[in-house]
């Protein structure tokens, strides 16, 4: 197998208490005149190198179990992987043959779970349905009636459902009440949009904090006094310049000095955080999805001609305001005195900064023919550097939340 590199990224798998119990692992080649892997054997055995090889799954899926393709090949030849941090997805198109069915078997009493791929039923499948622990229903091309039908027919069997493709919550709750077990896609990230009425507003105290952060022209004098305002900020501000993250050699006491030392825009972008993290009703995971967008735009930023990092890290931020405020964005943001460039960036994608939000949203749904290369190219970044910028940002939001404490400072 030639040592071509590849665009890994991840997606969560969420239990109906919204925690991340797993990560599925998306790939692609990284080659300029291939959009694609076409060797289904050559793909799963790359992402088996990057994740357990190098790249370290530790890192990649917070020591989460990685749900990875397996053609027929691979399940009759497997690596040598820990059960405890792979389930095997069976792809949909493997032909049901004895001697597949009793490499299943071998994995199973080995310790690996079995999950199948974008599942419909079939009479042929019903052997391999018996040795599954997982079953996979993609919502969005079943559609509800034929959802339904594939529920009841599983129900005879004792394994677990994952819907995958959700794309709003409505989705989700309709997969909750239908006894899934496992939940898969983008919903976590968007608002809870009630129909027939708005949304309760956001705290007060959070929407004038913010509103404040907003101004383009702040500094840090003004930023001095808006973050001395709030004693929680306060205190969470100077928790983290002082966290093992930072290093510091002697520790910093005032605001004005955490200011300092990590400039107006990183520190915009903490408080941003900070007070949608005290939302209250909101998945922890949506904190750590913010973390990673704004990490990625972050270090984008710091290669791409003509950006600013710390604006970029800013916008990583507030292109999740709808999903902890529940309303939508262009709303929201109207009601902040953002930059042109800001706007343009979050609502049009326009600019820079705009290139770079794209890129990090592309990423996370493994949407690789959305990521505008031609134009990353332009300022700079070329696919291997826009994957190291990726893994790079899973890393440090582990490492932060580890350095900072999640349960004191994002509650």
């Amino acid at each position: 197998m030639p040592d071509q590199p590849i665009l890994l990224a991840r997606q969560p798998i969420y239990d109906a208490s919204l925690n991340v119990v797993a990560f599925e692992l998306l790939y692609r080649a990284i080659s300029p005149d291939s959009a694609e892997i076409r060797n289904g054997d050559e793909a799963s055995s790359r992402v088996l190198l990057s994740a357990f090889g190098g790249a370290g799954i530790m890192d990649i899926t917070d020591g989460k179990p990685a749900y990875i393709n397996f053609t027929k090949h691979l399940i009759i030849n497997p690596p040598p992987v820990d059960p405890q941090h792979l389930v095997i997805e069976v792809l949909e198109d493997v032909l049901v043959t004895p001697e597949l069915l009793d490499s299943v078997r071998r994995l199973r009493a080995q310790g690996y779970r079995i999950a199948l791929d974008d599942f419909q039923h079939h009479p042929s499948l019903e052997p391999l349905v018996e040795l599954a622990d997982i079953v996979k229903l993609d919502v969005l091309e079943l559609g509800e009636v034929k959802l339904r039908a594939e529920v009841r027919q599983l129900r005879n069997y004792p394994v677990r459902l994952l819907a995958e493709k959700i794309e709003s919550w409505e989705m989700y709750n309709q997969c909750v009440d239908l006894g899934f077990s496992f939940f898969q896609g983008f919903f976590l990230a968007r608002p809870q949009l009630l129909h027939g009425r708005r949304s309760a507003p956001a705290r007060p105290a959070i929407a004038a904090l913010m509103a404040q952060l907003a101004d383009p022209d702040i500094g840090i004098a003004e930023l001095t006094t808006t973050v001395s305002a709030d004693p929680v900020l306060s205190f969470n501000l100077i928790r983290l310049v002082n966290s093992p993250l930072y290093r510091r050699a002697q520790p910093i006491e005032s605001v004005r000095e955490a200011i300092f030392a990590l400039g107006v825009e990183r520190v915009r972008g903490w408080c941003y955080l900070v007070a949608l993290a005290g939302i209250g009703g909101k998945p922890s995971e949506l904190t750590r999805i913010a973390m990673r967008r704004a990490r990625f735009c972050e270090l984008l930023g710091e290669i791409a001609t003509g950006a600013v990092p710390g604006r970029c890290f800013t916008a990583g931020i507030l292109s999740t305001l709808d999903a902890f405020m529940d309303a939508e964005l262009g709303e929201l943001l109207a009601s902040l005195a953002l930059s042109g460039e800001m706007h343009a960036a979050l609502l049009a994608r326009e600019g820079c900064m705009g290139v770079v939000l794209d890129t990090a949203l592309a990423f996370e749904t493994g949407s690789w023919a959305r990521v505008p290369w031609s134009i990353l190219a332009a300022h700079g970044i070329d696919q291997l550097a826009a994957e190291r910028a990726y893994l790079d940002s899973l890393h440090w939001v582990s490492e932060t939340l580890g350095a900072i404490d999640a349960g004191s400072v994002f509650s």
